[in-house]
């Protein structure tokens, strides 16, 4: 069986790291290049996700800030 060319939003999220209502409004608003609604779901793309691997790297933590006393 060969692979969709195209995610579902819920695809997309996950290798975005987002919601998928995140995802279905950044279509609705044409952020997503390609992605176009069919029988009133939202198909993107896998070339156009494909490129944004999932972030493996963990933030850096943040520094704690000397309290300065006067």
């Amino acid at each position: 069986m060969q692979e969709s060319p195209y995610y579902t939003p819920e695809q997309a999220a996950i290798i975005l790291q987002k919601h998928p209502d995140t995802v279905r409004r950044l279509c609705q608003r044409g952020k997503i290049e390609g992605a176009r609604k069919i029988g009133g779901e939202w198909l993107i793309p896998r070339a156009t996700i494909d490129p944004f691997p999932p972030t493996t790297q963990k933030p850096a933590p943040l520094q704690e800030q000397k309290e300065h006393t006067t």
